[in-house]
């Protein structure tokens, strides 16, 4: 959020819509169009070329024995498996190959907050220390 109103910044809205894609995308009980499942795709891969990136760099300052970061690194080389997935036969096989990709994009969001707000803690209680 912001610290000036009420509206989330750039970087918190874009979190909850592409969560709110995935979760709409996992949710879908009848299979979408393929035009629709390439669509998806390719929001979901532009999301983790953004995500994979930031998930890397919080994990790689946080102690090599620190569990969060352990489990988010795990998580990285899981969506890295499943964006070198080919192309799946048939619209039934592309829905469920999108779909694990749809579900790397909620995880690695997932890890992204436990990591980012590891680090705001962690600096909060460095300046605590500094007073």
């Amino acid at each position: 959020m912001s610290g000036v109103g009420t509206q989330p910044d750039g970087a918190a809205l874009a979190s909850v819509t592409v969560r709110a894609a995935a979760a709409w995308f996992l949710d879908q009980r009848t299979l979408p169009r393929h035009g629709t499942v390439r669509a998806f795709e390719d929001g979901f891969r532009r999301t983790l070329g953004e995500l994979i990136p930031r998930v890397e760099q919080l994990a790689a300052a946080s102690p090599a024995d620190d569990v969060p970061a352990k489990v988010a690194r795990d998580a990285l080389a899981e969506a890295r498996r499943r964006l070198d997935e080919v192309e799946a036969a048939g619209l039934r096989g592309e829905v469920e190959r999108v779909r694990r990709i749809a579900k790397s994009v909620l995880a690695l969001c997932g890890h992204h907050d436990v990591l980012a707000s590891l680090r705001t803690h962690e600096a909060s209680i460095e300046e605590a220390g500094a007073s």
